[in-house]
């Protein structure tokens, strides 16, 4: 299963089994998060008309950069404006971010952006983090490995998570790792879930794509209701279209006046596991 992965263009589309539809007129895109202990990091695009048979490339999502938006975060105290800045740690390699605030679990967040005639505005709260427990090789299969993580999730319901993951030496960040997000409708105490890819930008990936001899960093988020809601339209849009299924997602995201997210995150701690032949024992992760 494979699948050309646009986290900003895929934001913006309407996937049915015979044509993507891009929205009549441009829109502003907005990919934005905070996590306990970091700093608030805000992507911006204009969406891109979309053809089909057209293949849409690294220079036209650059081009689409909104560079000069006004973006500011409100914590419940004060508010400070982020600086848009050159980034290679992202791509298209340029954010918005500020050392003025720094994510707390409990408290809320609100984005408002100002560009051209757009005005977009998102709010988001960091919940509780919970502790990833296990992580493990579950199976092997041409040198491509199954994970997974175990964890346990707290008495009190209505709680979200999404897992995230890196590859040293691959990425220069977390991605979105599919298929990984789930509410605790139907859990109960302790729970393991797969993780099958990690989803790259601009990257045709595979289903597995984490391969034996790689390091991997895994990361489990909590988030609100909203942003888990953002996550699993997502995936049902991208899969949708990947399966060539009869039907289609209008996925607009968290966020007003515009397409795309504005997350808090709840991280517990971040887990490195090498992906080795699975032992007949799994290993906690310390």
């Amino acid at each position: 299963m494979k699948k050309s992965i646009l986290f900003i263009l895929a934001a913006l589309l309407t996937l049915s089994c015979e044509q993507l539809v891009p929205p009549s007129e441009p829109k502003l895109v907005v990919e934005g998060w905070i996590q306990n202990g970091g700093h608030p990091i805000v992507l911006l695009s204009e969406s891109l008309p979309v053809e089909l048979g057209k293949e849409i490339t690294a220079n036209d999502m650059i081009s689409s950069l909104a560079k000069w938006a006004k973006v500011t975060v409100n914590d419940g105290k004060k508010t400070v404006t982020l600086t848009g800045m050159v980034d290679e740690t992202y791509f298209p390699p340029y954010v918005f971010s500020t050392n003025a605030i720094t994510g707390e679990v409990g408290k809320s967040y609100s984005l408002r952006i100002e560009y051209k005639d757009y005005v977009v505005t998102g709010e988001t709260t960091i919940p509780e983090p919970v502790p990833l427990d296990t992580v493990y090789v579950a199976s092997v299969q041409d040198s491509l490995c199954y994970v997974k993580c175990g964890f346990t999730d707290p008495p009190q319901k209505g709680n979200n998570y999404k897992f995230m993951t890196r590859t040293p030496g691959v990425d220069s960040r977390y991605h979105s790792s599919a298929l990984a997000q789930l509410d605790d409708s139907q859990l109960d105490g302790y729970s393991e879930v797969f993780l099958y890819s990690t989803l790259r930008l601009m990257a045709v990936v595979a289903m597995p794509n984490l391969h034996l001899g790689e390091e991997l960093w895994v990361k489990l988020c909590t988030l609100d209701q909203k942003a888990y809601e953002y996550w699993r339209d997502f995936e049902v849009m991208l899969y949708a279209n990947t399966f060539n299924m009869d039907f289609g997602v209008d996925n607009k995201g968290n966020v007003q006046g515009g397409l795309g997210y504005w997350v808090g995150y709840g991280v517990d701690k971040e887990v490195c596991i090498k992906l080795e032949e699975p032992k007949k024992t799994k290993e906690k992760q310390q």
